[in-house]
Parts: structure tokens; C-alpha cells; sequence
């Protein structure tokens, strides 16, 4: 797996900042660290908790770095 890093990234659920681990051939990624834009900045969100967000964002995030490979 590789290690990336988004400083930011526009979804329909939010604004995001995530580092992690990710595979474009497994499709699969593993976020250490993720942040959401809050009114008064970034707020670091638990990973433990934010599974669910994480699965939504995953689509996104392997589309994100198959368009960048392009």
C-alpha cells in the first residue's frame, strides 16, 4: 500500500483533509488521520468512530487518485 495525503477535498459530505494507506488495485484505503472543515477550522474526527464515513469516502478518495494518475 501507498501512503498519500489530501490537504483538501471537496465531497458532498464535507470538506476533508485525510492521510492514510491506499491501494488503487484492491481498491482499498485505510485513513490514519482525517479532518473535517468546521466553521472554525479543521476538526480532527476519531478514526475508530468515523468507519462509516471513511467507507462512504472511499469511492471518492480512489477516484480522487485515479483522476491525478491520469
Amino acid at each position: 500500500m501507498e501512503e498519500f495525503h489530501i490537504s483538501r477535498i471537496h465531497t458532498p459530505q464535507g470538506i476533508y483533509r485525510v492521510s492514510g494507506y491506499l491501494s488503487l488495485i484492491s481498491n482499498k484505503v485505510e485513513a490514519t488521520s482525517l479532518e473535517v472543515m468546521g466553521t472554525d477550522g479543521w476538526v480532527q474526527l476519531a478514526i475508530e468512530r468515523s468507519q462509516p464515513l471513511i467507507s462512504e469516502l472511499t469511492p471518492i478518495l480512489l477516484s480522487h487518485f485515479r483522476d491525478d494518475s491520469v
